[in-house]
């Protein structure tokens, strides 16, 4: 019999939806859940309000009599537990009587994952052997060494025809996939001598694949970061249990190297290295502190950190950057580590090398710590959505910037002021210089000395845009924003910094008026950096400027390719995602 749950899941745009999860298929009986695994159509969610895509990870026991196989099919996010869940599906094999199938033929196998229990079936269908399948892919690697460039990559047979098998390559939490494709007339040649492909095998290994001790056959199982996951949790166990552990061990720092990093990490791991983190905190070791927070979020925390006298400051930025979007933190490219300016203020954020330094005086004041904190992680996030998020300040507050080396974007700039009028073309050429020159060759706050044009020229007629953008913006200029030149509902000024010339829409710079400062109109970076600071400070009292809609956005502005939902048929109680109401049972 196969038994179902229908399970009300909640999607992260927030609609709620009903699906039946497997909690044990049998395809004697129910020969149409097999195909539907086969297809892909099987645990696969589509939100009917967002179109997103979800596959719902539970576990459940996949049966097949006529094949001979019992397979327990667990979430991708508990390889690491490939030993406690081969000793599960042994107890439940031995309770199948022997006139299901003859337990010395029984094929048994753990597998990991949706995308893992169609490859069995694919190699099912088509005479592979799954053993001889993952040597295969040990091949395929070795052909194309440049698939191990990047982290977590993940081969599956995704279809076999006569002439070839078609292999897809991927990497957790990246959207980009790639086709492998192994000609049979090789697969033939490889595994029709299965003794030298064993041998073979054991060599590449240094672990027999067709004389494993448990039944999880593929080849992530290879991988350091499977028994660095298992150490981890039986490490925070211990702790859980209040019994000490060696942190000085060669075992802990095994385990240290081998585990995958910031999003890379299951959710059940960034829980228990927060254990571990707590541990190192209460016991004052600050280095270690230093390391599980590189792990944790994935790139380098400077060692000033772990040497100044604020025991608190790791632990301030491991709930800050908890408390903001996942995907605006952990995998953020744009982000290569967290400086700290020793005996400096205020905060900085690097775009060529995409460091953040957070001055040392910040850190007695968590308040202000925190939000110089959310502030450059917000230049960070605008980094690596460059292109969205200024259109989106385009779209919705006017921010414009002209560079000034063009006489092209000189035109723009005036022309949204007005334009040129009945100059000439040699008059507007004086103008373009006297801006050009004033803007200067190099950053600073304060502008290159200005030209002075002849009095009966019409850069010194009464109401002449450019001459008032330029007047009144001033040294240090956002301290003038609420004096600039306003044209139909827009603010001109001169960016000396940037060397540039910029526009704004006036309503704008009205939320400018209400913010902490008004370096918020120094630049588009810094208005959106300290809007998203104010966003995501639930404690702010600045959040009555933030606009309706700009928080929602913001959320969503860096999605996941995949958002995995977890319908918790599982016992394990820390997984993240829950459900709505109790299931109702449903049989076939």
């Amino acid at each position: 019999m196969s038994v179902f749950e229908v399970r009300l899941l909640k999607c992260v745009c927030g609609n709620e939806i009903e699906m039946p999860v497997a909690q044990s298929v049998n395809v004697r009986r129910s020969p149409d859940a097999r195909a539907r695994i086969l297809s892909g159509e099987a645990h696969r969610l589509i939100c009917p309000v967002c179109s997103r895509q979800s596959t719902i990870e539970t576990p459940f026991y996949y049966s097949d009599p006529d094949r001979n196989a019992l397979f327990k099919v667990c979430p991708r996010g508990e390889r690491h537990r490939w030993g406690q869940m081969s000793d599960l599906l042994d107890a439940a094999a031995s309770k199948i009587p022997s006139s299901f199938a003859d337990p010395g033929k029984r094929t048994l196998r753990v597998v990991f994952g949706m995308d893992e229990l169609r490859e069995k079936l694919i190699c099912q269908d088509h005479g592979i052997d799954d053993r001889d399948l993952e040597l295969l892919k040990v091949l395929l690697v070795y052909e194309h060494p440049i698939l191990l460039r990047r982290p977590r990559l993940r081969l599956t047979l995704s279809h076999a025809t006569p002439d070839d098998l078609e292999f897809t390559a991927f990497y957790e939490h990246d959207a980009k996939q790639f086709r492998l494709q192994m000609p049979r007339t090789i697969v033939s040649k490889v595994t029709e001598e299965p003794s030298v492909l064993r041998a073979w095998g054991n060599s590449a290994l240094a672990v027999d694949p067709y004389k494993l001790p448990d039944h999880w056959v593929n080849l992530w199982r290879w991988s350091t970061q499977p028994s660095a996951l298992n150490a981890l949790r039986t490490y925070a166990a211990s702790v859980e249990a209040s019994v000490p552990i060696d942190t000085t061990s060669a075992a802990f720092r095994q385990m240290l190297q081998g585990l995958p990093r910031g999003s890379h990490l299951p959710a059940w791991a960034k829980r228990d290295l927060r254990t571990l983190f707590e541990y190192a905190k209460k016991e004052h070791l600050p280095q270690l502190e230093d390391q599980l927070f590189e792990i944790r979020f994935g790139f380098a925390l400077e060692d000033d950190w772990s040497r100044n006298e604020e025991p608190d400051d790791i632990d301030t930025l491991w709930k800050l950057l908890k408390s903001l979007p996942e995907t605006h933190v952990e995998g953020n490219t744009k982000i290569h580590e967290i400086q700290l300016g020793v005996d400096e203020s205020g905060g900085l954020y690097d775009p060529q090398t995409h460091d953040i330094i957070i001055g040392s005086h910040e850190l007695p004041n968590q308040d202000n710590f925190e939000n110089v904190v959310r502030h450059e992680v917000g230049h960070a996030v605008h980094e690596m959505k460059d292109d969205v998020v200024s259109e989106w300040l385009t779209q919705k507050f006017g921010w414009r910037v002209f560079d000034a080396k063009e006489d092209e974007g000189i035109d723009q700039w005036v022309s949204l002021m007005g334009g040129w009028g009945d100059l000439t073309e040699s008059e507007r050429g004086d103008v373009r210089r006297t801006l050009v020159e004033t803007l200067g060759t190099k950053s600073s706050w304060l502008p290159n000395d200005i030209p002075k044009l002849p009095p009966g020229h019409p850069w010194n007629a009464e109401g002449f845009g450019p001459r008032l953008a330029l007047e009144k913006t001033g040294p240090y200029w956002y301290l003038n924003c609420a004096k600039w030149h306003r044209y139909a509902g827009r603010a001109f000024f001169l960016n000396y910094w940037y060397r540039a010339l910029m526009v704004v829409d006036a309503a704008a710079l009205d939320i400018v008026a209400q913010m902490p400062s008004r370096y918020a109109a120094m630049s588009h970076y810094e208005f959106f950096a300290e809007l998203y600071a104010i966003c995501f400070d639930s404690g702010s009292p600045y959040l009555g400027v933030v606009p309706d809609g700009v928080r929602e956005w913001m959320d969503t502005l860096v999605q996941a390719p995949e958002v995995v939902a977890v319908a918790l048929a599982t016992p394990d109680p820390k997984h993240e995602w829950e459900t709505i109401s109790r299931p109702v049972k449903k049989s076939e």
